[in-house]
């Protein structure tokens, strides 16, 4: 299998000072694309196990670009209407390398796959926009759909993971994604650009008394409410706990499959997380 790179080449299309001076890219999904890498890496495709990592990679940066358009009417200053076209331009833009990709390589049947799970995440995404917009959404209800819109890319390769290894790559898929998201709400929860509709708003929403849940309604955030919200009911605790279980699941999975090749490279897409876990990097835990 090739040695994991796929960071390094996305960096030919994310890195243009236009882009990074007027808007914020995504966070790149790591551990999928290199998980990605290591079962397709085992198939009879090896020799495009890169290339379906890359070009996977750039459709799920396209679409949580597209995400970050807000959908706010009214005026905007210069720096906000420029952003937001760039995320509109910048989310075409990583979109369309994925198309050239694929096409050039002959992979037409593999455009086929990634535009249709591209529709079902963008149906399941109405679907769960609609009930968020009601105040419908418990915090648990909102993590796993967003696991499950992180997974459908990476599930259009199913079909080509081998049959005995298909079981563990989905689960697997299933526990990294987790971690990912995992990993993104901690980020949000102390940043009041994105904390609207993060876990820790559904989480406070759901378990909040009814001054709380008012001030989760107003338009504009306080800042200081929140901040005392989110200690209040130890959002960061809670989601370390939720990362340790999920590194947990995963060891034990790795446990049984001690005699199938390519392990090393999950336990280093595991290492990250353990490293996280540790008492001197997890800052957000209030003992």
């Amino acid at each position: 299998m090739n040695s994991y790179r796929v960071p390094q080449l996305a960096k030919k299309y994310t890195d243009y000072d236009m882009i990074r001076q007027h808007t914020e890219i995504p966070s790149f999904p790591d551990s999928r694309a290199r998980l990605l890498q290591v079962f397709v890496g085992r198939t009879d495709e090896k020799v495009h196990d890169e290339l379906y990592a890359l070009a996977t990679s750039l459709v799920q940066l396209a679409m949580d670009t597209h995400d970050r358009i807000d959908t706010i009417s009214g005026e905007r200053r210069e720096l906000e209407m420029r952003s937001r076209q760039l995320n509109v331009l910048a989310g075409d833009y990583f979109s369309s390398r994925f198309y050239q990709l694929l096409a050039h390589a002959g992979k037409i049947e593999m455009i086929g796959k990634l535009s249709s799970a591209v529709s079902k995440v963008n149906a399941r995404k109405m679907t769960l926009y609609e009930r968020m917009k009601k105040l419908l959404v418990s915090a648990e209800e909102y993590l796993r759909e967003t696991v499950q819109l992180k997974m459908q890319l990476f599930l259009s390769f199913t079909g080509m993971i081998r049959d005995n290894e298909a079981s563990l790559w989905n689960d697997l898929l299933v526990e990294f994604s987790y971690c990912e998201a995992i990993m993104e709400e901690l980020q949000r929860m102390n940043d009041e650009q994105y904390f609207y509709h993060s876990y820790a708003f559904w989480h406070i929403y759901e378990y909040g008394n009814d001054d709380e849940r008012n001030i989760l309604r107003q338009p504009e955030p306080d800042t200081r409410a929140w901040s005392g919200m989110v200690l209040k009911y130890r959002i960061g605790d809670f989601l370390l706990d939720k990362l340790r279980e999920c590194t947990h699941r995963i060891q034990l999975l790795l446990q049984d499959e001690e005699d199938q090749l390519g392990l090393h490279e999950i336990n280093a897409i595991l290492e990250p997380y353990l490293t996280y876990l540790q008492p001197s990097h997890a800052a957000v835990r209030e003992d």
